[in-house]
């Protein structure tokens, strides 16, 4: 345990203010920036509150629905409250993890300082997307082992069983806090002998209680999130593109976490790996085995899809680690880490680093640092101009096109939610492709037999043209197409892309070809 506290006194009111200026960061960062397609995406889904959905479980949609229901309406700022108010209550479980783990005060104030000090957690922390959900339910499963090895009081189980449970209906990746804490009572010798109790196994059963309306719901879709889970996560066939693949995953992770920490992070799991083997410690045990996501998912990039964020819960207890090996000055094994660093100058670097990203990347996204011309040629690889520029624009555009009786529609699941949320009334957009790839809306939406005989307001990335050797389209399914003025995207005064709209007159969903009923299987097409 780090003793290490007599002089935190002057070092805590800094560390305060540095995480308060963090958390009003957020809060004008969020209120100011238009809602990305994924957000849009989740919103939606809680318009259509369900036991789960087509690509994950639905914590983010219920919160999302909560709080829109509680501030009467649905804005950039109140879709984003509930993952605001989860990522003050992480930063506080860590604190109180790390206070546990280290028996130090400091460790507790630097680990909290550290884990909304990451790109990830400026940028990221307090939008609606799964990972905050699960972060904190992640976190609070930390909190509850470390007060299990506390107080050696075996009913933290069942704390535990819940925050799994919880953070399984955030991500499907919740379910990894079991694992995690098998591995650590089969690693620990001292605390192997509860896996013969009944408690970790009662907290299992809590867990996977949890998971029932997960399961529920694929019964009766098809089993569509599992087909898609494997789909998505399967291997790919080239050698050279899993290289590619698991080296690109390893360059996210350093913009992820910045340079700074992210090799920090390795050489703290590394060095309290080499010390387990001179001296057990379980609660550096605890903390590496929760931080197993991290070698999971860098191993998986190498044989299949990994994306960047699968992995971000193993930061907050690896992050714990890395401060600890930082504050300790007497374990030989962290010494020369400690030593290179110290804690002062590690965060002090660190947030540099990661400030300077932030900066780059929010000028990048409100200003643009690329001339037009360059933006027009790499405008969708450009993913922050991609998903902040636009669809505002767009949803205010549409209603000069729209007529009374258009049903809207589009091609894409991000672009269908981008629409209803930005089009002024928020109406119901359908999903309308000729393809099999199924999405969330296929789901509300099976078939698209109510839709014969209406005109259809369709809004697309690409031109609607006649089918040909190369792309199956709607076109043939409508008597005639009337071309609208395509919305152009602005950039620097000078448009980068453009938004295609046309009116499709008379809508056959029989012929030339039969469109729907969808199938839920993901088959990738």
């Amino acid at each position: 345990m780090l003793k290490n506290d007599d002089d935190f006194g002057h070092e805590k009111w800094p560390l305060i203010a540095a995480i308060f200026a963090v958390f009003v960061w957020h809060l004008i960062f969020l209120a100011h920036l238009n809602l990305i397609p994924d957000e849009c995406s989740y919103w939606a889904w809680s318009r259509h509150l369900d036991w789960s959905y087509f690509d994950n479980s639905g914590m983010t949609a219920y919160l999302i629905r909560l709080s829109t229901e509680i501030f009467g309406r649905s804005t950039p700022f109140t879709v984003r409250f509930p993952f605001l108010i989860a990522s003050f209550v992480t930063t506080l479980i860590v604190y109180f993890s790390a206070v546990l783990v280290s028996g130090s005060r400091r460790a507790g104030a630097y680990s909290a300082l550290f884990f909304n000090l990451a790109p990830l957690s400026l940028f990221g922390a307090g939008t609606a997307v799964h990972d905050n959900a699960l972060i904190m339910f992640w976190a609070l499963a930390l909190w509850s082992a470390a007060k299990l090895l506390k107080t050696e009081n075996s009913a933290y189980f069942y704390l535990i069983g819940i925050a799994s449970g919880l953070a399984i209906l955030s991500k499907y990746t919740g379910v990894l806090i079991l694992p995690a804490m098998l591995l650590w009572l089969i690693s620990s010798k001292r605390y192997r002998f509860l896996l013969a109790q009944k408690d970790p196994w009662v907290g299992a059963i809590i867990a996977a209680l949890f998971t029932l309306p997960i399961i529920w719901w694929n019964y009766q879709n098809e089993w569509a999130s599992f087909k898609h889970i494997l789909f998505i996560s399967s291997a790919h066939s080239g050698f050279w593109r899993r290289v590619s693949d698991g080296l690109g995953y390893q360059f996210s992770q350093l913009l992820t976490i910045s340079p700074f920490f992210y090799f920090a992070i390795i050489a703290a799991i590394f060095s309290s790996t080499v010390s387990q083997f001179r001296a057990r410690n379980d609660n550096k045990l605890l903390l590496l085995m929760m931080g197993t996501p991290l070698l999971l998912f860098s191993v998986m990039a190498f044989k299949g899809h990994a994306e960047a964020n699968w992995a971000v819960m193993g930061y907050l207890s690896t992050g714990i680690l890395t401060v600890m090996a930082l504050l300790d000055r007497d374990d030989p094994a962290t010494k020369f880490i400690s030593e290179r660093f110290g804690v002062r100058r590690f965060v002090r670097t660190g947030t540099i680093v990661s400030v300077l990203l932030v900066v780059v990347i929010t000028a990048h996204a409100w200003v643009g640092l690329v001339p037009a011309f360059v933006e027009r040629r790499i405008w969708k690889a450009d993913r922050i101009i991609w998903e902040t520029h636009g669809w505002a624009g767009l949803g205010q555009y549409l209603p000069s096109l729209i007529k009374k009786d258009d049903v809207i529609a589009a091609d894409s699941y991000q672009l269908c939610a981008l629409l209803e949320f930005n089009i002024p009334g928020q109406p119901n957009v359908r999903y309308l492709a000729p393809w099999d790839r199924p999405t969330q809306f296929d789901v509300w939406n099976r078939s698209y037999d109510d839709l014969a005989g209406k005109n259809i307001l369709f809004v697309s990335a690409k031109p609607l043209g006649p089918t040909s050797s190369v792309l199956l389209t709607i076109y043939e399914n409508f008597s005639s197409v009337e071309q609208l003025p395509p919305y152009e995207v602005m950039y620097h005064g000078e448009p980068i892309r453009q938004i295609y709209v046309c009116r499709g007159h008379d809508f056959d969903p029989f012929k030339p070809r039969r469109l729907g009923p969808r199938s839920l299987f993901y088959t990738g097409q």
